[in-house]
């Protein structure tokens, strides 16, 4: 069946009904209708027969993706597939949630509208833009946890809300068991290198594509295209050199071969030096020579994770400008917009993160630990004082009361709502977890 009408009805193995309401879209695998099953309005993915007729087992291929379906979702970002077709005609599909309004594929934050002269899609700020990093971040980190692997993964597998950087996963039909190998072809771009030479993926491989990921997020360009693996005409061979058995960094300090120029890597050059050295020092490894080539050493999810809560708690308001800039604890640096001093004295040091002591810094929950936590529960925020505004304190966004031992030993309490000045000594303790001023 090489396109399914509008009206057409279908069952699923668990014999629930679904009606075609309208084509969506369609890729290199199959076509996306929106359908109505049971009662609701969802998305059915229909696979090419050419796509099953090149799959190296498609029986294992669909009843892999009936394990899925009766493991259920590593975590609520993954549109997972939820009801699998019967076959017909050769053929079958798969059903998943609708992607929500106001969400935007990845890929239209990487190109460049030349009628607007914009991007397609743009993150309202940069906490937006880390947000939609720690978000992709944790759900590889689920999907590993829960014994799975990606087989294909690129840019259109994400769905990203501009304003806030929420996150839905979507094509979880590629994924499987760690080790398992069904023969779908992904983009070499994203592959790691080993499966550009036909290895089979895991969450090793994983891990080199979510870096990709993460750096186009950041620099929009590829990490691996510059002078030397962009030629006039590229052919399979080439691509299988530049992707699978050379690869080089564009900025690799040790080998120069694929430096980035003016011409081709204009956005990362315009970047890089703007983020701070613990995020460019996190992609020279996950590009370099023991990430490209055997061992095939990669970045693991914690430690990314670790580095853009950092990062998102470093990004503060400017005062003069209002833009939101980097900050860096106890150090004077410029604002990258307007040029401006930004000064930061205190940090509030907790046993795996710091907070910086300016105004607009905002304390998420899972800072103040030492293990997991929830890094999206806004639990509190610097605020600067008005008559002075080289003095700041933190205001008690929960329903708990806190308590703070200052440096004579006498404890204070700071109320939901209420702020806890931010000074040299002091030490604050949020539930079991200790925070000092220093």
């Amino acid at each position: 069946m090489a396109e399914l009408k509008t009206g057409y009805k279908g069952k699923t193995i668990y014999n629930s009904t679904f009606t075609i309401l309208e084509f969506l879209g369609g890729g290199g695998q199959g076509n996306v209708y929106r359908v109505e099953c049971n009662g609701k309005q969802m998305a059915l993915k229909w696979y090419h027969k050419s796509t099953v007729d090149k799959m190296k087992n498609p029986q294992e291929f669909y009843e892999n993706l009936k394990a899925n379906i009766k493991k259920g979702a590593p975590t609520k970002n993954f549109l997972w597939p939820e009801e699998l077709s019967n076959w017909i005609d050769g053929s079958f599909g798969y059903i998943m949630p609708l992607r929500p309004k106001g969400y935007e594929e990845l890929t239209r934050f990487l190109l460049w509208d030349p009628k607007t002269r914009r991007m397609k899609a743009s993150f309202a700020n940069i906490t937006a833009r880390c947000n939609a990093a720690i978000n992709i971040i944790e759900g590889f980190r689920a999907l590993h946890n829960d014994g799975y692997s990606y087989q294909d993964l690129n840019n259109g597998n994400f769905f990203i809300d501009p304003q806030n950087g929420d996150v839905l996963i979507c094509d979880n039909d590629n994924v499987s068991e760690r080790g398992v190998n069904f023969g779908i072809a992904g983009k070499q771009r994203y592959m790691a290198p080993e499966v550009v030479l036909g290895g089979a993926p895991d969450k090793r491989s994983d891990r080199f594509s979510l870096a990709v990921i993460l750096f186009r997020m950041l620099f929009i360009e590829h990490p691996l295209e510059g002078k030397y693996s962009t030629p006039p005409c590229m052919t399979p061979e080439l691509e299988k050199k530049f992707y699978g058995s050379d690869p080089v960094f564009v900025l690799d300090p040790e080998d120069d071969r694929n430096a980035a120029n003016n011409q081709l890597n204009t956005n990362t050059l315009r970047f890089w030096k703007i983020y701070p050295e613990y995020i460019r020092d996190l992609f020279i490894e996950s590009f370099g020579k023991k990430s490209v080539q055997p061992p095939y050493d990669r970045v693991i999810e914690m430690t990314w994770l670790d580095a853009f809560v950092k990062l998102r708690s470093e990004t503060v308001p400017c005062p003069h400008c209002g833009k939101e800039t980097f900050i860096t604890p106890k150090y004077s640096v410029s604002c990258m917009y307007c040029g401006g001093q930004l000064t930061c004295t205190e940090s509030i040091k907790f046993k795996r993160f710091e907070l910086p002591s300016f105004g607009g810094a905002k304390l998420y929950e899972g800072m103040t630990g030492e293990t997991d936590g929830d890094f999206h529960k806004v639990i509190g925020e610097v605020v600067r004082n008005k008559k002075d505004p080289s003095k700041h304190a933190l205001r008690n966004l929960t329903n708990d009361t806190w308590s703070v031992k200052l440096p004579d030993n006498t404890v204070k309490t700071v109320d939901p709502n209420g702020i806890m000045p931010i000074n040299k000594g002091f030490v604050l303790t949020i539930g079991r977890n200790e925070g000092t001023v220093e």
